[in-house]
């Protein structure tokens, strides 16, 4: 088991390849869609994600942002033809959202052009290493999950 120095060592490492990691998916991102904010394309990839609609306070959690955050996101999605936002005939106080036939479509070849690019990646490493990073990512995700905030202290 490695000891307290070795594991801030390996805290320290991890936490820059999660950082230059984040910053080449941004960079991504940021290269296939100029219409949309990176918070924008978060709400896509939830939204386009789900075989459902989803609440207005569901996509808050999901991005971690306040609701009056949200809603201006939302606002400016609809706005541009990307998403469509309406009240359930059962409780007209609840706001449902859903992708148009144009943010589905966007969504769609992002979503072509994200598992190209990651999938060329993953092809330079050898199929046992494939099933290694996702199964350790797996159990990072895992001990984490129990952990107030997600697993990350303040």
């Amino acid at each position: 088991m490695p000891t307290q120095p070795d594991l801030e060592q390996y805290t320290e490492r991890l936490n820059e390849l999660i950082l230059t990691i984040g910053q080449r998916l941004l960079l991504f991102f940021a290269s296939k869609s100029s219409d949309f904010t990176l918070r924008e394309m978060f709400v896509l990839e939830v939204l386009g994600s789900r075989e459902s609609p989803a609440t207005m306070s569901e996509l808050a959690s999901a991005l971690a942002v306040p609701l009056t955050t949200m809603s201006s996101i939302v606002n400016r999605m609809v706005h541009k033809g990307y998403l469509e936002r309406y009240r359930t005939e059962e409780d007209r106080r609840i706001v449902l959202v859903r992708l148009s036939a144009a943010g589905r479509a966007v969504f769609d070849q992002h979503r072509r052009d994200y598992i190209r690019s990651v999938s060329e990646v993953l092809g330079t490493l050898s199929s046992e290493d494939q099933h290694k990073l996702l199964g350790l990512i797996g159990d990072v995700l895992t001990a984490m999950s129990g952990r107030p905030g997600g697993g990350v202290r303040s």
